[in-house]
């Protein structure tokens, strides 16, 4: 614990804040499906379901929300109607709740045709909607529609460590294991995963920078197997510099033959 409280308080002052949004990064872009049963729901088809899926962030990262004033004008005997939407300027989950309207045009959607853009009132991100539902116009309640989704919470450090054998560089079963955390807790969130490799100072310096480049690089490999955004893993080398556990030249200590991981914050889209 200790140790991953020193890498936060070393990286994050060196940590360049510029990287952008991921959905800018990857051209993934975060898609919501949604759909209303007017047999569940009565008439007019006022409330709904839906799923909002971020590809940006990673694989399999999916999140369900409610909508209501979706599908209103459903006559009697229409069972379900659909729609589907590019949502932008998403910067964190619980930002896609709210009452979007209308940004031009009437709140309906002609199926097979043309699209209508929502906006959330709330923030700027839009939703630009068509019907999945063939044969049927898709209406929308006086005041729009209301999208509530709350954000899970999250309780997980902002900083893990992972030690390396002497020389070493493939990532141990140990480390895979905190690395499976770091997915778990991080890889559907707005967040980008530096990972700085570190070495003890046994060795050239040269050369410890490179063994310290291979083992993030290492770590970097393993989470993308698990399915995290490749433009989200960040890695930087520190060799012998930056010591989680300072010492003088030529000591050989294990916490310092590490990579460390680090979340930063995406900064907002502009």
């Amino acid at each position: 614990m200790r140790a991953n409280k020193v890498l936060l308080a070393i990286s994050t002052s060196l940590l360049p804040f510029s990287a952008g949004p991921v959905g800018a990064q990857s051209g993934a872009t975060p898609i919501v499906e949604m759909e209303t049963t007017s047999g569940s729901v009565g008439i007019g088809g006022q409330s709904g379901q839906g799923q909002l899926y971020l590809p940006n962030l990673g694989s399999n990262c999916v999140y369900p929300f409610t909508v209501k004033g979706f599908g209103a004008g459903l006559q009697v005997g229409i069972s379900k109607a659909a729609a589907t939407g590019l949502v932008a300027n998403l910067g964190r989950i619980s930002d896609v709740a709210g009452n979007y309207t209308a940004t031009s045009g009437e709140m309906t959607l002609i199926a097979g045709a043309g699209a209508t853009t929502m906006k959330n009132d709330r923030n700027n991100v839009t939703i630009d909607l068509k019907s999945r539902t063939t044969g049927l116009n898709i209406g929308f309640g006086g005041s729009g529609m209301t999208i509530a989704m709350a954000e899970p919470p999250l309780n997980a450090p902002r900083a893990y460590v992972m030690e390396f054998g002497f020389n070493k560089t493939w990532v141990s079963k140990e480390s895979r294991a905190i690395l499976d955390q770091v997915a778990a807790a991080w890889k559907c969130r707005f967040v980008n995963i530096w990972l700085f490799g570190h070495t003890d100072t046994i060795g050239k310096e040269d050369e410890n920078l490179e063994l310290a480049a291979q083992r993030a690089a290492a770590a970097r490999e393993y989470l993308l197997g698990l399915g995290i955004a490749p433009n989200r893993l960040f890695i930087n080398a520190k060799g012998e510099g930056s010591q989680l556990a300072p010492t003088e030249q030529g000591v050989r200590l294990r916490i310092n033959r590490a990579v460390g991981v680090v979340i930063q914050e995406m900064p907002p889209p502009q």
